[in-house]
């Protein structure tokens, strides 16, 4: 992409209103505002780069002339599509949330922490604290961001993450639908002795049980106006308990056999019919779909990370299912198949257009494979060479080095050659 500042991106900050009052923006003003930016986004197409500097020209022009010292933590998080992919905005943005995170707003703003990938950070800010000044409404929230801590960090709190499940809500189905049902799993990264882990997963499903009874009733009793809404509910509290019944969902995944999944076809044309024909090599699964635009976006990580084990037995394979159509980034859009083996000739080509430089494979389960705990996309898991499940839910576009030191560090257990670490390498390379 042209380094310039596209004509798209010049309209777009000519057209963005300045604030120049200190109030903070309202919910209409920052809706406009990320419209602005996704207009942006859309018009680049398949060459979109999140280190364009007209897309970092459009995100500066939404932010201008806001007083940060007049926002509060909500609106600071419902305006991380701006500041976030900003390298001017995100260092400020990011001073203010660390300010707030010594203050009243700790919790918002070690929420916050934690969804930019800051753990370390958000954790010590909210240590002090602890669960106990944690609402009660806000618990799954708390165990939603503690998804990605390490097993390091998790087992110092294993009291008290067991005493969460006397916590737990006794509201409808929307009541445990933000990180409740990812409890099991954190407790069995914290390494809570499975017998106790059954018993708390058992009270847990009872809990949803009666959550979506109580959205089933409410969608018979409440306004018509609310009808959907409850019915929806209790439509994603079945999702979710048929999530609890398998491995994820009981915290049986990492550490674990991976969850059998049946390979229909893949871009090699390799004899592999499940990831039993992989054992032996590291397998970075990364399940994705061509409508997903977060997923293709990820693209050139992905790519990185595929040429930096070239040569090494590390496989990274995109799996998806059957979409009835593949959407391509060009003047062709989105085209139906007309049956698997058009879709499977067409994501060749889409392979190929994309400069996808790792195999595709289709598998039979869904792409939001509920085994693996898929609840969006992409989504990101590691099977180590003995063809256990080591890592789960990253994201493909997290930092090159993290991903490398997970895998070398199963490379290295396996006995297998593995390159330098990020770090090292690139020490080598400017000597």
């Amino acid at each position: 992409m042209n380094s310039t500042i596209t004509m798209t991106a010049a309209a777009l900050v000519l057209a963005c209103p300045s604030f120049s009052h200190a109030a903070p923006p309202t919910e209409a003003e920052i809706e406009e505002k990320i419209a602005a930016a996704m207009t942006y986004y859309r018009a680049q197409g398949p060459d979109f780069s999140l280190d364009d500097p007209g897309f970092h020209a459009v995100l500066d022009a939404q932010l201008n002339g806001i007083d940060l010292a007049e926002c509060d933590m909500k609106t600071i998080a419902a305006m991380e599509m701006l500041w976030a992919y900003s390298p001017n905005a995100k260092p400020i943005w990011m001073g203010r949330v660390e300010e707030a995170a010594a203050g009243p707003e700790w919790l918002d703003a070690c929420l916050i922490l934690a969804g930019m990938g800051e753990n370390d950070k958000a954790l010590a800010f909210a240590t002090p604290h602890g669960f106990a000044e944690v609402p009660d409404d806000r618990l799954g929230e708390v165990i939603d961001a503690m998804g990605p801590l390490s097993e390091e960090q998790l087992i110092p709190m294993q009291g008290e993450l067991v005493l969460l499940v006397d916590r737990m809500p006794d509201g409808d189905a929307t009541t445990f639908m933000t990180g409740w049902p990812s409890y099991p799993e954190l407790l069995s990264k914290a390494k809570v002795d499975a017998d106790r882990r059954r018993v708390i997963h058992d009270r847990l499903v009872e809990a949803m049980k009666q959550g979506m009874a109580k959205s089933e009733e409410l969608a018979k009793t409440a306004p018509e106006a609310e009808v959907k809404n409850h019915r929806q509910a209790a439509d994603r509290m079945k999702s979710t308990l048929a999530f609890l019944a398998g491995p994820a969902g009981r915290g049986e995944l990492i550490g674990y056999a991976a969850p059998k999944v049946d390979l229909l076809w893949n871009s090699e044309g390799a004899d592999w019919k499940s990831f039993e024909s992989l054992k032996g090599k590291v397998v970075v699964l990364d399940f994705w779909a061509t409508w997903c635009g977060p997923c293709v976006g990820s693209f050139p990580q992905v790519r990185e990370l595929v040429e930096y084990y070239d040569g090494y037995d590390v496989v990274v394979l995109g799996i998806t299912s059957e979409q009835g159509s593949v959407i391509f980034r060009d003047e062709r859009g989105k085209v139906k198949a007309e049956d698997f083996a058009g879709e499977c000739g067409m994501m060749k080509e889409y392979a190929e257009a994309m400069d996808v430089t790792w195999p595709v494979a289709f598998t039979k389960q869904n792409v939001f494979n509920a085994d693996f705990g898929i609840r969006g996309i992409p989504h990101v898991a590691i099977i180590a060479p003995d063809g256990k499940v080591a890592y789960n839910n990253l994201h493909p576009a997290d930092p090159l080095a993290d991903k490398v030191e997970k895998i070398n560090g199963l490379l290295k257990k396996a006995g297998l050659k593995h390159p330098p670490s990020v770090a090292a390498k690139r020490g080598t390379e400017k000597g």
